[in-house]
């Protein structure tokens, strides 16, 4: 064989495994357009159906589901333009298609709630949550319809193994976490935040 067809061969390879790479990368990106349109969705119907058309009164309770999981909250970030319902549990399904709540009591009550989420490099869910910085608000409206503000006060990178991040630094006071994957699931990035009064 001479060098002429060897590179022929190569370059006949190299195009193969350029194609490949660009459909698994669009396919991604499909994949989390048509989630980030399904949470979209979610979001305005619970926007909708939380006032009543005929007396303007605000309905007191969020009663949704998304992908055959339960909406027990949404959580907001403006600073990154984030808003998604939050889930009722955390596996890899779930995961897949929204927030999800990782650990906790619920939704604004007392004690430390941990919301874990995908850190994708297209920006959606968590994936732009290390632009968060000391301060930054963080808002979150629970199944009754009631939004807190949460102020951010730490960020850091731990350990997968370590879980000391789910307790709550301050007793009697509402705070979250936020969870997510760092370095290819090697280590987690996550923001602490308390709220605001």
């Amino acid at each position: 064989m001479n060098k002429l067809n060897v590179y022929k061969a190569l370059r006949i390879v190299l195009i193969i495994i350029a194609i490949i790479v660009a459909i698994f990368v669009v396919r991604k990106f499909y994949k989390e357009s048509k989630i980030e349109n399904l949470a979209k969705e979610v979001l305005e119907t619970i926007k909708t159906t939380t006032e009543n058309s005929e007396t303007g009164e605000v309905v007191q309770t969020i009663d949704a589901e998304m992908g055959g999981y339960k909406v027990v909250g949404i959580i907001k970030i403006p600073k990154i333009d984030l808003e998604y319902p939050i889930l009722e549990k955390t596996n890899v399904e779930s995961l897949n298609i929204s927030i999800t709540k990782f650990w906790g009591n619920e939704i604004n009550e007392i004690g430390n709630v941990t919301l874990a989420g995908h850190n994708n490099l297209s920006g959606v869910m968590f994936g732009k949550i290390k632009k968060l910085v000391n301060g930054d608000i963080i808002e979150l409206t629970d199944t009754q319809n009631i939004t807190l503000q949460y102020e951010v006060f730490e960020t850091r990178i731990i350990d997968p193994n370590d879980i000391s991040c789910i307790l709550p630094i301050e007793e009697g006071r509402r705070e979250i976490t936020l969870i997510t994957c760092e370095n290819g699931r090697a280590n987690r990035f996550i923001v602490k935040a308390k709220e605001v009064k």
